[in-house]
């Protein structure tokens, strides 16, 4: 995608539900030529996350920590949290950004899916790598019926995620490196019959070798983890507003109670009550 394209602004702003902070979602390019496109004393009520394609600036935290802003990082907007955005008057400054209600916000960060330690991260990938993908998203949301947003929704989480997952450094421990990728075999996989086999074959080990490795490293089964890594897929998508029967068949369940019944052994409880208590415990928030 040509930078040049992008126009002063190029968003979209839609709603899931009547609350905006709970059920907003909306994306899209700003470019920000002048010094009056800083934001200085800004507050929001819902979380957005912001990859800088072109451009610098400097984030001003709360607390008074300034820290620097340039292409490839990404930067976060936390809900409720005063901050400024300074942003470099050369023109030159285009950014991308996802914003999505506290509620998506909130069990992203539980379920340990967004990196909520600093405003500003700098990620391991080249800002092009995701342009066609953002273009994509903001297209399909221009267009989308009220009906389709939560489908929408999980496309806007997974590239959140992905965005995240850019951020973290390669560990050192070559032995830690295998089981790293490993991980992140198992964890792309959205199939219940998705062959352990196969994430050790991938890094070159044979299936008894790898079970050992991988255990002492991360402290439980390849088979555990994969389970857990599917639990997290299903629990966001439930908070998205999918039906359990499409979240079941979605992750190659043969039935509803199939998966209801891996669901509770996993989380303590069924589905159709965690969603009611993760509601409850939303609509408690001040």
């Amino acid at each position: 995608m040509n930078y040049e394209e992008i126009k002063e602004n190029d968003v979209v702003y839609r709603c899931i539900g009547d609350n905006f902070d709970q059920g907003i979602l909306s994306c899209g390019f700003m470019r920000k030529r002048t010094a009056e496109r800083s934001q200085y004393d800004f507050k929001i009520g819902y979380y957005s996350c912001i990859l800088i394609l072109q451009g610098s600036g400097r984030y001003l935290s709360e607390d008074g920590i300034v820290t620097p802003m340039q292409a490839g990082d990404l930067v976060q907007r936390f809900p409720e949290r005063m901050h400024s955005t300074e942003i470099e008057p050369d023109g030159a400054w285009i950014e991308f950004y996802i914003s999505v209600g506290y509620p998506v916000y909130d069990y992203l960060t539980s379920l340990g899916l967004l990196r909520t330690d600093k405003e500003v991260q700098v990620t391991t990938l080249h800002p092009s790598e995701f342009t066609h993908e953002f273009a994509g998203l903001l297209d399909s949301l221009k267009e989308a019926t009220d009906a389709s947003l939560p489908y929408l929704l999980m496309s806007a989480q997974e590239l959140l995620i992905r965005l995240h997952n850019s951020v973290q450094s390669p560990p050192s421990d070559p032995q830690e490196a295998i089981i790293a990728k490993a991980c992140q075999l198992i964890s792309g996989s959205t199939d219940i019959h998705f062959e352990i086999k196969e994430a050790a074959a991938a890094v070159n080990m044979g299936y008894e070798n790898f079970r050992k490795l991988f255990k002492r490293i991360t402290g439980i089964s390849p088979q555990r983890y994969h389970t857990r890594q599917l639990m997290k897929q299903a629990k966001m998508m439930l908070l998205s507003g999918l039906t359990i029967k499409h979240v079941a068949l979605s992750l190659g369940y043969g039935d509803i109670y199939s998966f209801t019944k891996q669901f509770t052994k996993s989380e303590g409880m069924p589905p159709g009550r965690y969603v009611r208590s993760r509601q409850r415990d939303n609509t408690k928030r001040p």
